[in-house]
C-alpha cells in the first residue's frame, strides 16, 4: 500500500523490508516511522475520514473548527464536533480576532494509536501584550479533542507581536522518533520576517526560526521526504511584502528541521506533497494563483516539482500546468487564481496521485449572465512522467452538481480529499465560502459521481462564517 504525506494531513509511513534491505547491504538504514491509524483524519475510527471545516470567521472571528464525521453517506452531522477556544479544555479563550480555525492538521503526535487535531489560532494575543502573535494549538484523540495543549513563538531576532502563527499549521515526524510533531508557520512583520516554529512531541520542546527576512503576505507550508532519507522534511512557499516569491525547504533529521535552503522551484501561496512518480522521493506542487509572485500567469498555474537525493535544491524537473496546457479545459484569463489552493490525492484509484486545484476567480455566463467570482475546480489526473493524463472541471450546476453558479460564490477557495464514506475511494469536498451572502457552503461529491451539498444547518455553522474557507483532509 503507497501512504502519501500530504501538506494538510501526514500521516505515518511504513518503513519495513526496506530497511532490513538497507542494513544487509551496508547503506544506512531509514528511521521507521511508527504505523499511525490507516485512514487519515478519522477521528473516531470508524474506518472513514472525517471532513474538519475551519471557519474563522465566525464569531467576531474568535473563530472555530468543526469536524464532521465519516459515514457511508459522506460527512455527516452525526456525532458532529463543534470546537472553539470555549469548548471543554481547549486551551485560551474564545475572543474577536483570533481567527481559531484558520488552518488545521491531523496526525498521531502522542503515540496511542488515535489521530489529534492541530489548529492554528493567528490572532491569538499573548498575556504579555504582544498582539496577534499567534498560536498553535494541539487537541488529543483520547480527550475526544477537547483539550490538549498550544504553543507560540519563542526567542527570534524580531518581535513576537503580528507574528500571527498559526497562518498555517503542519504535521510530520521531522526528528524520526516515531511521533508527529507540530509545525506553525507565520507571516511576520518587517521587523521579524516570517516565523516557523516546530513542537518537539516527545519532550514538548518548541524550536523557534526565522524563514527569510522579510515580513510575507502569504505563507503556505507541506511536508514530504523530499530527499528520501527516511526523515519529514518541510517545504514553505512566501510571497514577501516587496512581491517576490521563494521556497524554502527544511530538511528533517535527528535534531529536527534545519536548513531552510532555497529550492528550485517557482513559488506560490499554497503547496502539497506525495510521490507522484513512484520514485520513492516526494514531489512537490505549488499553487500560483497570482502571477506576479513567480513570473507565473494571468489566470494562475501549478508547478510540479520532483523530490530528489537533493530535495528540492536542484535544477529543473519542474513541470508547469495552466489552462492552456494541452488537455486542460477552459482558457487562463486574469483573476482566476487556478492554484488558490492544492490537493495531491489519487482520486481515480490508480495508484499514481492527481491534483485537486481550485480557481475561485473563474467567472462563468450562465443563460446568458456573467456571474464574477463564480468559481470552478480542477482534477487533473497525472502520469508517473507528471503529465496530464486527462483533466476534468467542476463547478455548480454542471453535471451532477447541484446549484447554480453565481456571483461572488468563490466555489473553489478551498479543496480536500478523502475517503469519506468508508468504500476505500476518495471523495471530493469543494469550497464556496461566498454562497449565500457568505454563509458559504460544501459540495461533497463521491468516487461515483453523486455531489450534495454540506450548507451551515447540517455543519451548524453560523451565518456569515464563511463555510468552506478553509478544508481537511
Amino acid at each position: 500500500m503507497d501512504v502519501h504525506p500530504h501538506g494538510k494531513h501526514t500521516w505515518s509511513r511504513l518503513v519495513l523490508v526496506v530497511c532490513a534491505v538497507m542494513a544487509v547491504s551496508g547503506l544506512t538504514s531509514r528511521p521507521a516511522h511508527a504505523a499511525g491509524p490507516e485512514t487519515p483524519y478519522d477521528f473516531d475510527a470508524s474506518g472513514s475520514s472525517d471532513l474538519v471545516a475551519g471557519t474563522p470567521g465566525a464569531g467576531s472571528a474568535a473563530g472555530s473548527t468543526t469536524v464532521l464525521p465519516g459515514s457511508a453517506v459522506g460527512p455527516t452531522a452525526a456525532g458532529r464536533l463543534t470546537i472553539t477556544q470555549d469548548t471543554g479544555s481547549v486551551p485560551g479563550g474564545a475572543e474577536a480576532g483570533d481567527r481559531f480555525g484558520a488552518s488545521t492538521a491531523s496526525g498521531d503526535l502522542d503515540g496511542d494509536g488515535r489521530l489529534d487535531l492541530v489548529v492554528g489560532a493567528p490572532g491569538e494575543n499573548d498575556t504579555s501584550g504582544n498582539a496577534d502573535r499567534g498560536s498553535v494549538t494541539v487537541l488529543t484523540g483520547a480527550s475526544g479533542l477537547t483539550s490538549g495543549a498550544s504553543f507560540t513563538t519563542g526567542a527570534h531576532w524580531g518581535p513576537s507581536a503580528s507574528a500571527r502563527l498559526g497562518t498555517d499549521v503542519e504535521v510530520g515526524d521531522v526528528d524520526g522518533d516515531g511521533l508527529d510533531d507540530a509545525i506553525g508557520l507565520g507571516p511576520g512583520t518587517a521587523d521579524s520576517g516570517s516565523w516557523l516554529v516546530w513542537r518537539d512531541s516527545a519532550t514538548g520542546a518548541v524550536d523557534t526560526r526565522g524563514v527569510g527576512f522579510d515580513a510575507a503576505v502569504a505563507i503556505d507550508g507541506a511536508v514530504g521526504d523530499f530527499n528520501g532519507d527516511g526523515y519529514d522534511d518541510l517545504a514553505v512557499t512566501t510571497v514577501d511584502t516587496h512581491g517576490i516569491g521563494k521556497v524554502f525547504e527544511f530538511t528533517g533529521g535527528p535534531e529536527g528541521l534545519t536548513g531552510g535552503f532555497g529550492a528550485q522551484v517557482p513559488a506560490g501561496r499554497t503547496v502539497d506533497a506525495g510521490d507522484i512518480d513512484k520514485d520513492g522521493y516526494d514531489d512537490l506542487v505549488v499553487g500560483q494563483p497570482v502571477a506576479a509572485d513567480s513570473d507565473g500567469r494571468a489566470g494562475g498555474q501549478i508547478a510540479l516539482k520532483r523530490g530528489h537525493p537533493w530535495g528540492l535544491n536542484h535544477p529543473g524537473d519542474t513541470v508547469i500546468i495552466h489552462q492552456d496546457t494541452d488537455g486542460i479545459p477552459g482558457a487562463a484569463e486574469a483573476g482566476d487564481a487556478m492554484g488558490s489552493s492544492v490537493a495531491l490525492r489519487d482520486v481515480d484509484s490508480n495508484g499514481v496521485l492527481d491534483v485537486l486545484t481550485g480557481l475561485p476567480g473563474e467567472d462563468l455566463t450562465v443563460e446568458g449572465a456573467a456571474h464574477a467570482d463564480a468559481g470552478s475546480a480542477l482534477v487533473v489526473r497525472l502520469t508517473t512522467t507528471l503529465t496530464v493524463a486527462s483533466a476534468q472541471v467542476l463547478n455548480q450546476g454542471t453535471g451532477q452538481i447541484p446549484g447554480a453558479a453565481e456571483t461572488g460564490d468563490r466555489f473553489g477557495a478551498d479543496v480536500a480529499a478523502g475517503d469519506f464514506t468508508g468504500t476505500s475511494t476518495v471523495d471530493l469536498a469543494i469550497g464556496a465560502p461566498g454562497e449565500n451572502s457568505g454563509d458559504g457552503t460544501i459540495v461533497h461529491l463521491t468516487a461515483d459521481g453523486t455531489a450534495s451539498f454540506i450548507g451551515p444547518s447540517l455543519a451548524g455553522t453560523p451565518a456569515d462564517a464563511g463555510l468552506g474557507t478553509v478544508l481537511a483532509p
